[in-house]
């Protein structure tokens, strides 16, 4: 009874995005982990950034066997085994000072997460409306996000520095409880003639694909130094995680506009605009002179814009597969941006100047934009000639 009622209300879409997110949910908190690698854990600005690009390479290699996968093994039993080695390797940090180890050990952790999440994501894309459905997906990740931001450092305060590990733990340990009670996947699979008959134009694919990646990897930089970003401008850590907690909370209006418009408007317009917002978040962050307002303005910016992108971003891939698989690659390619981030950004950070990383992200962020609006417009064109013909 009470998976029938999930299944015919919005919750059954926050249950599930919540399942999809727990695989690589540090990436909610990522300025929080790294900082906290960075300080009193004991880590270089350097190995923190290293670290979180093994987690999430791990998780990219996770994701690609999720592609596999998909098509050939029950969702539910596999997610069952992973959320729960997921949270036993999180638990499992909070024991570790050694860097090369934990290197390794958040690849291994990340490899589960990717699972979680490749397998995820295939569910996700087969529910009725992909556009609500990773719209969801992106407002429960920036609301905990913001959540945990302003949470951590009084748990870090209470417990230790590796009180992340606990709440990353935490979290998977939820998303087993929710397995319990999400209902059955033929209960919400879209059929196929709910799926509008799009272009499969393979290039598009590609460019696709390839934007999905930059986009991720100049949001994910900017991300996991933007809180050392503030920092080295000369603010108070409480007064930057108060704002980081509360501009990420733009995010939720960011990731509010699939849910609301379920894509009624069109895609290409809000995919174009948010990446230019990104964009100009970077160009507000470069002056040496950074004030609090400045700073605030720039990460309100790529909140609001970072949900909207990748949700339509999403959506487009899930319209082109309802098999799902085209979805969980997307992940994969995500996840390689994501993951690529932080790494790419410590490449371009010299002795107390982030503007050269700012510059390169900004440079990726408008690659990113140049090679989406040929796939979605074309996608645009096809669907409204689709219903034309109906």
């Amino acid at each position: 009874m009470l998976k029938h009622i999930f299944a015919q209300s919005v919750v059954s879409y926050f249950l599930f995005a919540f399942i999809a997110m727990v695989g690589t949910s540090y990436i909610n908190f990522l300025p929080s982990v790294v900082s906290a690698l960075a300080g009193g854990i004991g880590f270089s600005d350097t190995q923190a950034g290293e670290i979180v690009a093994a987690n999430g390479y791990g998780a990219l290699l996770g994701s690609i066997g999720a592609i596999f996968l998909v098509r050939k093994v029950e969702w539910k039993p596999a997610m069952y085994l992973c959320l729960l080695l997921l949270a036993g390797m999180d638990m499992g940090s909070v024991w570790i000072a050694d860097f090369q180890l934990m290197m390794a050990w958040r690849f291994i952790a990340g490899l589960f997460g990717g699972l979680c999440m490749g397998i995820a994501f295939s569910v996700l894309a087969r529910l009725n409306s992909p556009d609500r459905a990773f719209g969801t997906l992106l407002f429960i990740q920036f609301s905990l996000g913001a959540v945990v931001i302003a949470l951590l450092p009084s748990l870090q305060a209470g417990m230790n520095d590796y009180a992340v590990f606990y709440v990353m733990a935490l979290l998977a340990l939820i998303s087993l409880v929710f397995m319990f009670v999400v209902p059955n996947l033929n209960s919400q699979q879209k059929s196929e003639q709910a799926v509008a008959p799009l272009s499969d134009n393979k290039q598009h694919r590609w460019l696709l694909m390839l934007a999905i990646m930059l986009y991720n990897c100049a949001a994910s930089g900017i991300w996991a130094y933007a809180e050392l970003i503030g920092l080295n401008a000369g603010m108070q850590h409480y007064n930057v995680t108060t704002y980081l907690a509360s501009t990420s909370l733009l995010g939720l209006l960011g990731a509010i506009l699939p849910i609301i418009t379920a894509n009624q408007f069109g895609r290409l317009f809000w995919i174009i605009g948010g990446g230019l917002l990104s964009l100009v978040s970077c160009l507000i962050l470069i002056p040496a002179e950074l004030s609090d307002t400045m700073y605030i303005s720039a990460m309100a910016l790529l909140f609001f814009s970072w949900t909207a992108v990748v949700s339509y971003m999403l959506a487009v891939t899930a319209e082109l597969d309802c098999s799902g698989q085209l979805a969980t690659i997307a992940s994969v390619v995500s996840l390689a941006g994501s993951a690529s981030g932080p790494m790419v950004a410590a490449n371009f950070l010299t002795e107390g100047d982030f503007s050269p990383m700012l510059w390169a992200s900004a440079g990726i962020f408008l690659s990113s934009i140049l090679l989406l609006i040929k796939p979605v417009s074309n996608q645009e064109m096809v669907r409204k000639l689709s219903v034309v013909a109906q």
